[in-house]
């Protein structure tokens, strides 16, 4: 029997079409073996007999008259193609200012929020989860409680519902905390308490892994609010994103100490904001990021991204993608390609 469709099923077509429509500005990463890329490349250049040609240009006419005055007769074939083309992770590094948040969404229509920015980014939050028909938030990460991180968290429990929301063992005075502890309360929100392990995960997609590196209990991380933030590392297929919150150089440390072989990730999501105090070499040399992604507020009091840190990336050789200069930055992750996504901002 054929199930109706739900709110979900719907936000799920409204994604794969918006994701669809951003053509790909370039691909970052491209994992395709030899033989595929091989294959790939000679579909693209078998030539067409004039019968062939005749005939794709008939049906191309025969298909617009149709979106002309029948469109309903395609609606089905358009919602495959368009999920088609959409498969993978996508996700949107939204532009919050000086502060972080990142929207993902799963191959199977899962989402994600790493993250609500400052106090004053709810509304940037808001217009990109409205572009990808968001009513659901099915897991929602705070990395750690600091207000360029949390500061509009209250507002996003207040007008989504949330499946479960996970934070560290880490607690502060300020009111954006307090406001958004009073939130998850008042609305019965599931609450997880979650430490990193080699086997630490959260369930979210089961065609994607979401691994939790840090923080890692037992350490001292001596009430370091940025160092006890949470590190999550999300795969699909054979490429991987590493999301680090503000962790500076002691929990990268821990990190390489304890899970070096699982550091390694085709995107890093910079540690607090491009500071000097994350992002050290040797966490750099262990993750060999394709590209980075620095989450920061244009002419930032900090002097973020910091020098050293600008230093040590271009050594790397890795792409770097500013949300200062950028706006929110875009990326489809496929089982094999990482690819960044036009239209930004």
């Amino acid at each position: 029997m054929q199930e109706k469709k739900t709110a979900h099923n719907k936000a799920n077509e409204t994604k794969n079409a918006n994701v669809t429509a951003r053509a790909t500005e370039k691909v970052i990463v491209d994992k395709k073996t030899p033989e595929e890329k091989k294959e790939e490349t000679e579909r693209e250049e078998v030539p067409k007999s004039g019968k062939a040609k005749l005939i794709s240009i008939l049906s191309a006419v025969v298909l617009a008259l149709i979106l002309i005055f029948k469109p309903e007769l395609l609606q089905g074939v358009i919602d495959s193609v368009t999920a088609a083309n959409a498969e993978g992770v996508y996700a949107a590094f939204i532009d919050v200012g000086q502060g972080d948040s990142i929207f993902l969404r799963s191959p199977n229509g899962k989402t994600m929020l790493v993250d609500a920015g400052t106090p004053d980014s709810f509304e940037s939050i808001q217009n990109v989860l409205s572009e990808e028909g968001v009513t659901k938030l099915d897991v929602v990460v705070m990395t750690h409680p600091h207000s360029d991180h949390m500061g509009s968290m209250k507002r996003v429990i207040d007008n989504y519902d949330i499946g479960t929301f996970y934070m560290p063992d880490a607690v502060n005075t300020t009111s954006s905390f307090d406001r958004m502890l009073s939130a998850l309360e008042k609305k019965k929100v599931k609450t997880k308490v979650i430490w990193g392990s080699a086997k630490a995960t959260i369930n979210w997609d089961g065609d994607v892994e979401v691994r939790v590196l840090s923080p890692i209990k037992g350490a001292d991380y001596q009430d370091n609010l940025n160092d006890m933030s949470v590190v999550i590392k999300v795969t699909y297929g054979e490429t991987s994103l590493l999301l680090t919150g503000d962790a500076e150089s002691y929990a990268e440390e821990l990190m390489i100490a304890s899970e070096k072989e699982l550091l390694q990730a085709d995107v890093l999501k910079i540690g607090h904001h491009g500071s000097s105090t994350s992002s050290s070499q040797a966490f750099l040399d262990a993750v060999q990021p394709k590209a980075v992604v620095i989450s920061l507020g244009k002419n930032n009091d900090y002097g973020h991204p910091h020098r050293e840190t600008m230093q040590r990336l271009k050594k790397l050789g890795t792409e770097i993608y500013r949300t200062d200069e950028l706006g929110t930055v875009r990326m489809l992750f496929t089982e094999s390609e990482v690819r960044l996504l036009k239209g930004s901002k």
